[in-house]
């Protein structure tokens, strides 16, 4: 969804974002979704995920409390401030793209307590040679998460990417001063088929096997997604609904682009 068509209600503390609403930025990904697409910012939504790209710009919005200089981040989540309430995080991601064919990567976060998401997002912005793009999601996991959780937040490249930077923020809402489409939780609408045996969640619209070829064989970059307790041929066959199952026809598709 362009940016210039979304107003300042529908994204809630992401709202600054208005201001660039007319920079371009290429987009790759699903060519059902990038080809004949406008240049002009655009915000997907996704596994109620919010995610839009953005060129190097330099913003206070985009300064985050939590950052490393490489694809991996870990902080222990604080004490909630007085009269605010936790939202879900932001995650952000600086990075330029290599001289690829295909350009295919997750952004994982679990916990302590079990949270456990991996998150290929269907279309992002892919940057001209020897320039940076920044990626920036607001997962709404925030009633998932404990005071003094251990979050853990990694960049897995499959194809295509080098990471500069990530980051992460907390946001935090005023008690019942909420936008309602911040209270939806990324584990509600339906996501059953994007579980794993293991009970991570699996958020991915593209067959295991496309990715492989991206990287040219089976590559080291599942199991550190993954881990040793998962074998690829689980997501054998996966689909833009998630694992197959041919017998049940009642399955509505996530709200996308």
């Amino acid at each position: 969804m362009p940016l210039a068509k979304l107003d300042e209600a529908d994204l809630g503390h992401m709202k600054w974002l208005k201001e660039y609403q007319n920079h371009e930025v290429c987009l790759a990904g699903d060519d059902e979704l990038t080809i004949g697409r406008s240049r002009q910012l655009q915000m997907l939504y996704e596994f109620n995920i919010m995610s839009t790209s953005l060129p190097d710009i330099k913003d206070a919005n985009l300064m985050p409390k939590y950052i490393s200089e490489s694809s991996f981040l870990s902080f222990d989540l604080p004490l909630c401030p007085k009269d605010k309430r936790l939202k879900g995080l932001n995650i952000s991601l600086k990075y330029t793209t290599l001289d690829a064919e295909n350009w295919a990567w997750f952004v994982k976060i679990s916990t302590t307590n079990g949270v456990d998401l991996m998150y290929n997002p269907r279309v992002f912005g892919k940057p001209a040679f020897g320039e940076v793009a920044i990626w920036l999601s607001f997962w709404p996991i925030g009633n998932t998460l404990e005071v003094g959780d251990k979050v853990n937040v990694s960049i897995v490249v499959v194809d295509g990417l080098e990471v500069l930077e990530c980051g992460a923020n907390l946001v935090y809402t005023d008690d019942g001063v909420v936008n309602d489409i911040e209270l939806v939780d990324i584990l509600e609408g339906g996501v059953s088929r994007f579980q794993l045996t293991t009970g991570a969640y699996y958020l991915c619209r593209r067959d295991f096997f496309e990715l492989v070829e991206a990287s040219k064989g089976i590559p080291g970059w599942f199991s550190v997604l993954v881990g040793d307790t998962i074998d690829h041929t689980e997501v054998r066959g996966w689909r833009k609904t998630g694992r197959p199952q041919p017998s049940d026809q009642s399955f509505t598709e996530l709200k996308a682009i």
